[in-house]
């Protein structure tokens, strides 16, 4: 998945704005459940057979794909939010749902904010009526270190989303 990625004629002409559209949702929910720690939900948002990869490494199962996201909860940031666009979706040929996506994410630690900019390219099954990710591949393409965030804001306390 290095390097430029690339879009065949076959794959943007069987672009699906019913299926771009729930890919977009599922992305919605998916970005809530990562950011607000709803493991339960995000669980349901995967295939049994799940796999996830992270730059070239693959990471099978849901266990493997659970750990992940437990992980990253588990580091030292304060709060986490992903905004995911210029979401597509098309179906292959053997039925899978390929969509790609662009994310940001910031993720504000006690000493410093990081923001991360990447990319999706996942395939997702189509269940009945459900899409469910069955490889999530992230490629992160840079992050931004930042100073430490102010603890107010127009009046608002900043705490931890729990």
């Amino acid at each position: 998945m290095g390097g430029r990625p690339r879009m065949d004629r076959s794959e943007r002409d069987g672009l699906d704005l019913e299926l771009t559209a729930r890919a977009t949702q599922l992305y919605a929910v998916y970005a809530w459940a990562i950011d607000y720690g709803d493991f339960d939900l995000l669980e349901s948002l995967v295939d049994p057979e799940v796999v996830i990869t992270r730059g070239e490494t693959d990471h099978p199962g849901l266990e493997a794909f659970m750990k992940v996201y437990h992980d990253n909860w588990s580091a030292d940031w304060s709060a986490g939010k992903h905004y995911i666009s210029n979401v597509i979706a098309s179906r292959q040929s053997d039925g899978l749902i390929r969509s790609r996506a662009y994310f940001q994410a910031v993720f504000i630690s006690s000493d410093h904010s990081t923001m991360v900019a990447g990319r999706y390219d996942d395939l997702l099954t189509d269940n009945d009526d459900h899409l469910r990710i069955l490889h999530k591949r992230i490629q992160v393409e840079g992050s931004l270190r930042l100073p430490a965030t102010a603890p107010e804001w127009a009046g608002y306390q900043v705490s931890r989303v729990e």
